[in-house]
């Protein structure tokens, strides 16, 4: 099985775990942002041309989007069709609704389904902030263990390629169960837009939010509170005209 593996990190300590469960389940391959590029969604490059930097044997960065590592590694020619795609690790979950139209790790499976390629998307909840720092990242054997055996399971299947999986986990992954879930939390924060100034005089904007809590029975309420697993399935088959 040729697996491509991407995220919205870039070259993090989540994606290296991730590249490692990869090439114990198949011929792996790696296109990510050549930058941090979280939130981005489904955006596409349009407007100004790709580079692409060979960062170590099989692992390749782009200067583009999620989506734009998936589109690379479907049509550029410099590598075989994927035929599963793993996103991730993404530095903090990805639980809820926002994250389904938001989240570039979510977004570069969405961009697979679109090319007829299925996915797994996995995330980590966190209250941390900063993503560079190894040690915040927890015991990365014990995620490794549990995003092997996920991953193993769920690729095992006969898998749809018009639908993939968002796997969140848990901060504490000493004893977690996995749950499958449906509800997903609609939503997470509300939001915040704070005016400054700069020292010229001229206003300046930050949107962020504060956090609402978790509702209880949703996707979030498993992996915040309860300290699960949660994995839902996404398809397209949800829409319909």
């Amino acid at each position: 099985m040729k697996i491509l593996v991407t995220n919205d990190d870039g070259y993090s300590e989540g994606f290296k775990v991730l590249m490692e469960v990869a090439r114990k389940l198949g011929d792996a391959y790696a296109v990510i942002p050549a930058k941090q590029m979280s939130a981005v969604s489904g955006a596409v490059t349009l407007h100004k041309p790709l580079r692409v930097h060979k960062r170590e044997k099989d692992v390749f960065e782009v200067s583009g989007t999620p989506c734009d590592c998936v589109l690379f590694a479907c049509y550029s020619k410099e590598f075989e069709k994927p035929d599963l795609i793993l996103s991730g690790i993404n530095w903090g979950d990805n639980a809820g609704m926002a994250p389904l139209i938001g989240s570039g790790t979510l977004g570069a499976c969405w961009q697979g389904i679109l090319e007829g390629v299925p996915g797994i998307a996995f995330s980590r909840f966190t209250v941390h902030r900063d993503w560079r720092n190894k040690e915040a990242w927890g015991d990365l054997k014990k995620m490794k263990k549990h995003v092997q055996s996920i991953a193993k399971k769920l690729s095992s299947k006969e898998m749809d390629e018009e639908s993939f999986y968002s796997v969140n986990l848990p901060d504490d992954l000493t004893a977690p169960k996995v749950v499958m879930t449906k509800d997903l939390q609609k939503r997470r924060f509300r939001t915040l837009i704070t005016k400054k100034f700069d020292p010229g005089g001229q206003p300046y904007y930050w949107i962020s939010g504060n956090p609402t809590g978790a509702e209880a029975g949703t996707d979030l309420h498993e992996v915040a509170d309860n300290k699960n697993i949660s994995i839902t399935k996404i398809s397209l088959q949800y829409f319909e005209v």
